[in-house]
């Protein structure tokens, strides 16, 4: 039946000169409910749902879902129009009232296909895979609207499996439980539109399961629950301040239905009768063009109840009243082909159950007449969509092509740009380096140069420091020598004195030019396998005889097996006999132990001298290592110096035993395996 054209024309003009999303949003929801039993309800559900996703209106866009999951889920070309839906509902309505919409979306369209699936094969294929889910836990946990969801869709899955697989013809009842359990979750959602939503579609199945059961209380315990909540949905202010046109008759319809059937089926006519007169009141309480619309229902559930009972005579009334109003294009059943058919069909098997055969042969050529009308419209209303999919689907093959042409281009100028940035990058990154590089050469060689110089300056004062006390005491002793008045042996002690001091001065000239060419070294030093016990004991002979002190023992401590290590044999055996030599100036009486031994924990060869001579003050202990000062008989000379400058040469290391006493003791360490 068509809207009253003064308000729908009203609503559309307003629509059309308002630019406000929200008064547009509220105009189509009006428009929606106006259409309700139109061609229009769907074209507005689509519309007032795009215009409310894009204010984030989730009310509106929960009320204007419901038309479209009816209408596109049964068809396998509208996957992608389902998946905006759906992604839209995923994106916009969780932490909102009406979170749970898309739970509900999703559990409709498994309904809707599982239940308007033709081909065996497929249905059972369908129903398998829905099934298979619905039994899988899930790899999250899940909110209560996911778990109704998943509850209510396995045991509709499951009457499809027990009917045809399992020969069970009451297939419902079986899924009791579950749908029990699926529609207590709804007491627990928080919002009465969704509720009200998820308790429709359960209360369909779960009465069915009632009525096959013959559980005559508990339908009547749930039918009141659910036309309660129906009354509180309809009557709270949230529904009827922004749907004033909103028509609410229809949704008491399916709970009387059920009544009314589990009343037949226990055969208590009496509650049937009851249960009718109520319906019939609630129908016909209705004025102007909702009560044309209840009328539709009202002779629809009069004429099937009256063909229950056998009263046919009663039921072909109904049912011709309800087909008076179908073809005056009145009721709500005139844009329902199905129902349109369906009440041709029956009217032509009350007549024959009647026995009113020539009427009843009439009736069936007008029901074919009519479902061939009705097909060929469906027929074609499919192929339209067909083919305006189809054309969708070219002009979005044709702009992908389009885009990925642009993409291209602008890939491969991408491309070119990064390539030409990349290469200046890289030259200008290399010229970079190669002034940096260019510009830490200079600044290396310009330190070296003041090294250099400095360092030429220090050799200078350390020659001058090393040889000048030789040659005071040269000097003074060929002085003497020169006077005629010294005897014999005062002549052999200056020229003792003379021949020490040479050997010093050459002794401080080698170490001096060791110094300066280790100083110069720019490459490692040259390794070879070393006998270190044979050096050590060559060594500590050459030290004890030239030591002039009778009274000093040299000894060695060396492990029961040799030691070969990679070293250089000169350097090792120079800082040996430095070490040696000192100890041997400053003692006076006890001994000197040279000792070695191999370390395989830490891969070091350690080599200690140890003396009982006077030992090195603690204010001095910080200068041994450096080059002599002008006091050079108080300090070990140039070689301590030399000595650890050879040992980080051998990657090695020299330091003093500090916490010996009782004279002095060196410790030399090199890498036993290089």
């Amino acid at each position: 039946m068509a809207a009253p054209s003064s308000v729908t024309d009203s609503l559309q003009g307003r629509l059309a000169h308002t630019s406000d999303p929200r008064e547009r949003v509220q105009l189509l929801l009006n428009l929606k409910d106006l259409n309700e039993d139109t061609h229009l309800n769907l074209p507005y559900s689509i519309q007032l749902f795009r215009e409310a996703a894009a204010i984030r209106d989730t009310y509106a866009m929960s009320v204007s879902i419901i038309p479209i999951l009816s209408r596109y889920s049964i068809y396998t070309e509208k996957k992608d129009t389902l998946r905006y839906y759906l992604q839209a509902l995923r994106d916009l309505t969780p932490g909102t009232p009406e979170e749970g919409a898309d739970a509900y979306a999703e559990m409709c369209i498994g309904f809707y296909r599982l239940g308007h699936q033709y081909d065996l094969a497929e249905n059972l294929r369908l129903a398998h895979e829905v099934y298979d889910w619905s039994n899988t836990p899930p790899e999250e946990p899940e909110n209560i609207y996911q778990r109704t969801k998943r509850l209510f869709l396995r045991g509709y899955a499951n009457i499809t499996l027990c009917y045809y697989e399992g020969g069970n013809r009451r297939a419902y009842i079986p899924q009791t439980d579950t749908w029990r359990e699926a529609y207590e979750l709804t007491r627990q959602m928080p919002n009465l539109n969704i509720r009200r939503c998820f308790a429709n579609i359960i209360y369909y199945v779960l009465s069915g399961a009632y009525n096959q059961s013959y559980r005559h209380d508990d339908q009547v315990a749930l039918t009141n629950d659910q036309i309660a909540l129906l009354d509180r949905y309809y009557s709270a202010d949230s529904t009827l301040g922004r749907r004033p046109y909103l028509y609410k008759d229809n949704s008491y319809v399916r709970p009387y239905q059920q009544l009314l059937q589990c009343a037949l089926n226990i055969r208590r006519n009496d509650y049937a009768a009851r249960y009718f007169n109520e319906f019939r009141s609630r129908m016909l309480a209705a004025e102007g063009e909702n009560l044309l619309r209840n009328k539709s229902y009202l002779y629809e559930m009069g004429y099937l109840w009256k063909a229950n009972t056998g009263a046919y005579a009663e039921s072909i009334q109904y049912s011709d009243s309800l087909i008076r109003l179908i073809e005056s294009g009145k009721g709500y059943f005139s844009m329902l082909p199905n129902k349109v058919y369906q009440a041709y069909r029956d009217r032509s098997i009350l007549l024959t159950k009647a026995k009113r055969y020539p009427e009843a042969f009439e009736a069936f050529e007008h029901t074919m007449q009519v479902q061939d009308s009705i097909l060929t419209a469906e027929r074609r209303e499919r192929l339209e969509t067909i083919r305006r999919q189809h054309d969708l689907d070219k002009r979005k093959l044709a702009e992908t092509r389009a885009l990925i042409r642009n993409r291209a281009a602008t890939s491969l100028s991408i491309v070119v740009i990064v390539l030409l940035m990349s290469g200046t990058g890289i030259y200008l990154l290399r010229s970079l380096l190669r002034n940096r590089r260019l510009k830490a050469d200079i600044l290396r060689h310009s330190r070296k140069a003041q090294e250099s110089e400095h360092m030429k300056s220090v050799f200078v004062n350390t020659i001058c420091r090393g040889i000048g006390p030789a040659f005071d005491a040269i000097d003074t002793a060929a002085s003497r020598l020169m006077l005629s008045d010294i005897d014999a042996a005062e002549r052999n002690a200056c020229c003792e004195s003379i021949r020490v001091n040479a050997d010093l001065l050459l002794s401080a000239l080698d170490n001096m030019l060791e110094a300066a060419n280790l100083d110069s070294l720019t490459e490692a030093l040259r390794l070879e396998e070393t006998n270190i016990d044979e050096v050590c004991r060559a060594e500590l002979l050459a030290a004890s005889r030239l030591s002039c002190n009778p009274g000093v023992a040299f000894t060695i401590e060396a492990p029961e097996n040799p030691a070969t290590v990679r070293t250089h044999a000169k350097y090792f055996s120079f800082v040996v006999r430095a070490l040696l030599d000192n100890a041997r100036k400053f003692t006076r009486e006890g001994s000197v132990t040279l000792r070695y031994e191999i370390d395989p924990r830490h891969n070091q060869l350690r080599v200690t001298v140890t003396d009982t001579g006077c030992g090195i003050p603690p204010e001095k202990r910080n200068d041994i290592f450096g080059m002599p000062s002008d006091d050079s008989k108080a300090t070990p000379g140039l070689s301590l110096a030399l000595c650890r400058l050879i040992a980080r040469h051998l990657s090695g290391n020299i330091s003093l035993d500090e916490a010996y006493t009782a004279g002095a003791r060196f410790i030399f360490t090199i890498p036993a395996k290089p």
